[in-house]
């Protein structure tokens, strides 16, 4: 689902990311987002895990984790493909994979003279959204983290109202990814490798959905506020639903506001 306009303005960057809408390869989203509310929430997330990530790795650049995350999409917004998913991403051999990064690498380096803005903050713009693609440094390795976070609770909240084409994302990132993050995260990898942390985002029990939806623990569906404020047994969904309700004035109709629906 690529932008119907894009302004190629910086002042309407904003926009242009709310155009871009997120799994798009998902004929039907119940609660489709876009690009603009997941670097939002991605950014958030990444505030929760800062003061762990900084017990390891004191020497992080917090602002430059930031504004990784605040705008590691923005190239999307003219990439062939929009936004591709980790979904997506499976299904490509390493063949296309690599002809993938090329082309986000050149999305990203025309995306920074399009908006004529190559300093944010004291950072080149470009060279931000090349260390998202390349997942390069410490920075942009804790924002990936937190990237796929809101990607699966995002997977997780669709499950949740019976969507369960979603399953098939669950299950992928916690497969592929949250099973091993000391090899998918290695420069952080000490977070991970750290027991003593107390911060449950870097960990992930199995859960066993199947228990969950059989004792009829998610209550009504879809998503209504009652079952939104009613705990879950996961506690990475738990967090983002808390992260979606505080940064959005709107985040209570994100979460419960269905916008798609399967066709009868």
């Amino acid at each position: 689902m690529k932008n119907k306009i894009f302004s190629g303005s910086w002042s309407n960057r904003e926009d242009d990311l709310r155009q871009l809408k997120r799994y798009h390869e998902f004929d039907v989203m119940f609660y489709r987002t876009n690009l603009y509310i997941h670097e939002k929430r991605v950014r958030a997330i990444v505030k929760k895990l800062l003061n762990t990530a900084l017990s390891f790795y004191p020497k992080l650049d917090i602002k430059k984790t930031f504004l990784i995350s605040e705008h590691h999409d923005d190239y999307e917004l003219i990439l062939k493909g929009g936004d591709i998913s980790f979904q997506l991403k499976l299904m490509m051999n390493g063949s296309e994979l690599s002809s993938l990064k090329e082309e986000e690498i050149n999305a990203a380096q025309k995306i920074a003279c399009i908006y004529h803005n190559p300093d944010i903050e004291g950072y080149k713009y470009e060279d931000l959204l090349i260390h998202a693609i390349l997942k390069d440094c410490i920075e942009a390795q804790l924002h990936s983290f937190a990237d796929k976070i809101d990607g699966y609770c995002e997977a997780v909240h669709e499950v949740l109202a019976e969507n369960t084409v979603f399953l098939e994302p669950v299950i992928n990132y916690q497969v592929k990814i949250f099973n091993h993050p000391q090899e998918n995260f290695p420069l952080i990898k000490k977070i991970f490798n750290g027991r003593e942390t107390k911060n449950t985002l870097f960990d992930f029990p199995v859960i066993d959905l199947k228990s969950f939806f059989q004792k009829g623990n998610i209550g009504a569906k879809p998503h209504t506020t009652e079952t939104i404020r009613r705990k879950t047994i996961i506690p990475h969904y738990e967090t983002w639903k808390e992260i979606t309700l505080s940064i959005f004035e709107d985040g209570m109709d994100l979460l419960t506001k269905q916008v798609e629906f399967h066709k009868k």
